[in-house]
């Protein structure tokens, strides 16, 4: 006689549903503690997209890595408010960018970071705490502080918005977002100790004037600096003085050459009453009719502009495409002194059409980016469309070259640096994560000047069409969990249902 007792329908029903439902609140419990982890540990979320959107940039990372100032960064609304928050479009995927990423930064010691909805609070109170910002404006976004010293972040700072949506539709939508940049650059600017300036000469027909055709192909210079907590300022070398505050001074593709009084200028300035420690950053133009004055202040510091290309025979340092490829190249690092704070000397600098740069005193000159050994040089001849080369003698020329000038002991010196290719500060160039230009010209900039700070070059996010990828780790994850965890589990609640079923 079997003695087992056996269980009632309605019992054997009890239990299945609470098998059921044990593992429906195991899986929601695995999925709360998880939200509450990545809460707690931002760094646990996982960024499947290809560009990496949601990771900080490496650059960013070593920087809050080694940051020894203390940053109190107030996002000026409530978390839930800010990730959701949306442009015209309806879309919130740039705010939601923008929110992991400040989640990620305020993981380093050191970036405290705050959600406070001010929007209850006086402006009176406001200004009063911080005078120099504007409290009516609706464009306020992230307040960064560092001891007594702020400033304020506007939505126009972080995202940039599209141009066309703009034009054709009247809308306000995203295409990308640089909160990194931003964010390091603002760091930087308010934990600095002295602040930099430097002077950009607009009034020779240079193309950093902003009426110039060419000026937004180049602008990115200025932001590039600026974004390297540099002060940047214009200035017109035929009405203004070149002041003792000024530490360096631009000079990009001036068509029209300095006059003697500009020229006298700029060689005071440097000499700077024997104290020196300036820096003077010149680029040719390859179609300026008369260089005379500049050719004469080159000659003083010990350099010459060829009126000639550098046409590499090497074509491994040849970019393809376009036409001439030779003429578009990448160059030889020639000055260890310049690469040691680079983030990488691995990627080239690249110096399309560049003029040629002469030193004539090696005692006095030395160079910074060269060519090979096997390079050409095409003449700019004007009056015939045919090429006239001068060829290669075996030894490298120089794309770009400096000049020292100072004391007897040089122990204060000044710097006269000249670029060959103002192609090579195009916003093309400066832009491009393929090339090293930007970092280069920036510690150019900061080796001259004695500034320790690393250059801060950090692109701008766009996530456009985004697709999705996953590493070999989160393969493995994602292949354990829907080929091995979910089925043994839905096998397993199988078996006890059927086991139970069995013994009614």
């Amino acid at each position: 006689m079997n003695n087992k007792k056996r269980l009632s329908l309605k019992q054997r029903k009890l239990v299945n549903a609470a098998v059921i439902v044990v593992v429906l609140l195991i899986v929601a419990g695995v999925n709360i503690l998880a939200n509450v982890l990545v809460g707690r540990f931002p760094n646990l979320e996982a960024d499947v997209t290809s560009k990496g959107a949601y990771s900080l940039n490496a650059t960013t990372a070593e920087y809050l890595e080694y940051m020894e100032n203390t940053v109190k960064v107030t996002v000026l609304t409530t978390e839930e408010a800010f990730a959701g928050r949306a442009d015209d479009s309806g879309s919130n995927s740039y705010y939601y960018q923008a929110n992991r990423l400040l989640k990620e930064m305020s993981v380093y010691e050191g970036f405290e970071l705050e959600y406070k909805d001010l929007s209850a609070s006086s402006a009176s109170k406001l200004s009063a705490e911080y005078p120099d910002i504007d409290w009516t404006s609706t464009e306020n976004l992230i307040l960064v502080e560092s001891g007594d010293r702020y400033e304020m972040l506007t939505v126009s700072d972080v995202f940039s918005f599209s141009e066309e949506y703009a034009y054709y539709y009247g809308m306000n939508v995203i295409d990308a977002q640089s909160i990194e940049q931003v964010m390091l650059t603002t760091i930087q600017r308010i934990t600095a100790t002295d602040i930099l300036k430097i002077a950009v000469s607009t009034g020779n027909g240079e193309f950093m004037n902003e009426q110039h055709e060419k000026y937004s192909s180049f602008a990115a210079i200025v932001e590039l600096l600026k974004d390297n907590a540099y002060d940047v300022q214009n200035i017109n070398l035929l009405t203004e003085e070149l002041s003792e505050d000024i530490d360096a001074l631009l000079m990009v593709a001036p068509s029209v050459d300095i006059t003697n009084e500009q020229s006298e200028k700029i060689n005071n300035w440097l000499e700077n009453g024997g104290d020196y420690g300036k820096t003077f950053v010149y680029i040719p133009f390859d179609f300026t009719e008369s260089t005379v004055n500049m050719d004469l202040l080159l000659e003083q510091w010990s350099m010459k502009v060829r009126n000639a290309y550098i046409y590499e025979n090497d074509l491994t340092m040849a970019l393809s495409g376009g036409s001439m490829p030779q003429l578009t190249s990448i160059v030889n690092y020639a000055d260890e002194a310049f690469t040691e704070d680079l983030k990488t000397s691995a990627l080239p600098v690249v110096m399309p059409y560049s003029m040629a740069v002469e030193i004539t005193d090696e005692k006095a000159a030395s160079p910074l980016l060269t060519s090979s050994d096997t390079a050409d040089l095409m003449i700019l001849n004007k009056s015939s469309d045919e090429p006239v080369f001068e060829k290669s003698t075996g030894s490298a020329f120089n794309y770009a070259a400096i000049s020292k000038k100072g004391n007897d002991d040089l122990s204060k010196v000044s710097n006269f640096v000249v670029w060959g290719s103002y192609d090579g500060v195009s916003v093309d160039a400066i832009l491009s994560s393929n090339f090293n230009n930007a970092s280069y010209f920036v510690n150019i900039f900061n080796e001259t000047l004695g500034n320790e700070s690393e250059a801060i070059v950090v692109e701008s996010v766009s996530l456009g069409y985004e697709t999705l990828t996953v590493t070999s780790a989160q393969q493995v994850a994602v292949f354990v969990l829907f080929v091995a965890v979910i089925p043994l589990a839905v096998f397993a609640v199988g078996i006890v249902v059927w086991v139970r079923r069995k013994n009614r």
